[in-house]
């Protein structure tokens, strides 16, 4: 798994994805590289780009899709390479180690709303609260930046910080891309016909860029691509809006804290997304959350059903889990195979409550259970780390 980090620090505060093309179809390309990857054990260039480009499968005339991929946590695909990330990972070895369609398919369900959710909750499930009616989607988005930007700038220190953070917590608006309706622009057409302006006025706190301005292009690009996830996903349907399943998971968000009174969902950055970011806790109004506790947050959303959770003192039945799970782990992304020692815990804990959530069983708490082997027979050894929050090993 290669690892992945922002290249602003504060593009944490907003999760958002900025692309408007590639997002079609996405649950089913999904299905379709995750058969790859098992299949060949392994992404290389020629299966992504026949993916991509062949008449029997994508058959998309633009490479945007890898864009959209890398930004759910799934691919990285570089000029000579394409590299597998977390959520890719995890995906797969769900899918190994369940056995049942019906639970493959509600794994990997759980795993792309994560990838999503992580991504790009705060865009996909504020439209969903607004019925994807482009009203709604103006008003609730702008409460919650209005309520991001106001929260961060109490404690924010400068103006520049707080322009940069005013800055992210935005939306794009993309009024210049025309997606795949620009193929085929020469390249004298991107020449640039008017002065670069000053730098200065990128940090002015009052300047255009705090602005938030909601254009037609974006209510013709943003929203239709998140309801297309939501049915895919289970939670919406178009003659009936919310279905009983996207009802239970409004609710128990609102239970849990991501949605407030006045309708709005909010997700602040994880403990190992501000560590990761080299920011300190004390930015965010609230406590943040760890990995763990949001997962399981999500999974009770979706499944409509409290995790039962058992408990991690007695840390055998953890070990036998990781055994397999890195099992899986070291035989995938074969090129990459002196890489793969250590599995990290953000491949590690979604594969364990996906396919505790998708089987209707307890979880372990995984957490506990590695910190009482620290103390005991050591069988697991963990070593924090920034990029990855933390990476696992079994020891023989």
């Amino acid at each position: 798994m290669a690892a992945t980090a922002h290249a602003d620090p504060y593009a944490i505060f907003m999760r958002k994805i900025g692309y408007s093309v590639g997002l079609e179809s996405t649950l089913h390309r999904v299905n379709d590289l995750v058969a790859t990857y098992l299949r060949d054990g392994d992404v290389s260039l020629a299966s992504w780009d026949r993916l991509v480009s062949g008449p029997d499968h994508w058959d998309l005339k633009t490479t945007n899709i890898a864009d959209v991929f890398r930004s759910l946590g799934l691919i990285h695909r570089t000029a000579g390479d394409v590299l597998v990330l977390e959520n890719l990972d995890a995906m797969a070895i769900a899918g190994t180690l369940l056995q049942r369609p019906s639970e493959i398919a509600e794994a990997r369900a759980f795993l792309l709303l994560w990838a999503i959710l992580v991504n790009d909750g705060e865009i996909f499930v504020n439209v969903l609260l607004a019925g994807f009616k482009d009203r709604n989607i103006e008003k609730v988005l702008t409460t919650m930046m209005h309520q991001k930007r106001s929260a961060l700038a109490s404690v924010a220190k400068g103006k520049e910080s707080i322009a940069r953070i005013n800055r992210i917590i935005n939306i794009d608006r993309q009024v210049s891309n025309r997606g795949s309706a620009g193929a085929g622009r020469s390249v004298g057409s991107l020449r640039r016909t008017e002065p670069l302006r000053s730098s200065s006025s990128r940090f002015r706190p009052n300047g255009r860029s705090d602005e938030i301005v909601f254009s037609d292009d974006y209510f013709r690009k943003v929203p239709p691509r998140r309801r297309d996830w939501a049915r895919d996903l289970g939670l919406w349907e178009d003659e009936l809006g919310l279905t009983q399943r996207g009802k239970d998971f409004v609710r128990a968000l609102r239970v849990s804290g991501y949605v407030d009174a006045q309708g709005v969902f909010t997700f602040w950055p994880m403990d190992y997304e501000l560590r990761r970011s080299g920011l300190h806790s004390n930015l965010l109004p609230e406590a943040p959350k760890s990995l763990w506790t949001t997962l399981l947050d999500f999974a009770d959303a979706y499944s409509g059903r409290a995790l039962s959770e058992t408990s991690g003192s007695d840390p055998s039945e953890a070990v036998t889990l990781l055994r397999q799970i890195i099992a899986v782990y070291r035989r995938l992304h074969v090129r990459k195979g002196m890489l793969r020692r250590e599995l990290p815990i953000l491949v590690a804990y979604p594969v364990l409550v996906a396919c505790a959530s998708a089987t209707r069983s307890s979880v372990v708490n995984m957490p506990d259970a590695i910190a009482a082997e620290q103390s005991g027979m050591r069988r697991i050894a963990f070593r924090r780390s920034r990029n990855m929050g933390g990476a696992l090993t079994i020891k023989t």
